[in-house]
């Protein structure tokens, strides 16, 4: 069984009755704004809203490449330092972005068009 207790606004404290020890955990807040990426064989760019602190990507119907940061980016399929990273159709990752003032993505399918989910978390 696991237990998770909130101590005022700390982090939330996760222990299991096996013994095991607490861990602290980092909830993402409610979601902000949602946007969706048409993401082909040809990079494509999003600005995200200024000041948010996180965002949640998941890609839909293609595997894809992604770069993100601060101004336009562009996502590319070649192998070598600095590439674009790699995300798998049906996975989400979570990133950190409140050190960009003005956050960006851009994707890019291996083949095929797929589509960028993106929630950003204020």
């Amino acid at each position: 069984m696991t237990d998770i207790s909130f101590i005022g606004n700390a982090m939330p404290t996760v222990s299991s009755s096996s013994g095991a020890a607490n861990v602290t955990v980092e909830i993402l807040s409610t979601p902000g704004i949602a946007r969706q990426l048409t993401v082909s064989t040809v990079s494509a760019n999003k600005a995200l809203t200024a000041g948010i602190t996180r965002v949640s990507i998941c890609a839909r119907g293609a595997d894809m490449r992604f770069a993100i940061g601060n101004t336009a980016q562009t996502a590319t399929v070649t192998d070598g330092v600095g590439t674009s990273h790699y995300l798998v159709n049906g996975e989400r990752l979570e990133f950190k972005v409140s050190g960009f003032a003005t956050p960006n993505i851009a994707a890019i399918t291996l083949s095929g068009v797929g589509t960028l989910e993106i929630s950003e978390y204020p």
